[in-house]
């Protein structure tokens, strides 16, 4: 298991603009949620470590990324995928609707 530090809601600034600080290395940013999606680092800390964090009931860990020579799409998506083609999104937009 990797180290990782648990990232806090500090503050919400009155743009709505979260402050987040890990207590354990002083990481700080800000972050903007959509449709201005922005995030700005203040305090760099570890990074080195994963950082997690969450908020309202939901709690966001660490990520794993794993390459996988399978390429096989799970059935369910097949009904979504030919419903994307028929709709033709490659083909000439109409520009005067």
């Amino acid at each position: 298991m990797h180290d990782q530090h648990e990232m806090h809601l500090e503050t919400t600034h009155p743009s709505g603009a979260e402050e987040w600080a890990c207590p354990t290395c002083g990481r700080r940013f800000l972050m903007q949620w959509p449709p201005a999606y922005k995030k700005v680092v203040l305090e760099v800390g570890d990074v080195s470590i994963a950082h997690t964090g969450g908020k309202g009931g939901l709690h966001m860990g660490s990520v794993e990324v794993i390459q996988s020579d399978d390429l096989t799409l799970p059935d369910g998506l097949q009904p979504w995928l030919k419903g994307l083609k028929d709709l033709d999104l490659d083909g000439e937009w109409d520009h005067a609707a």
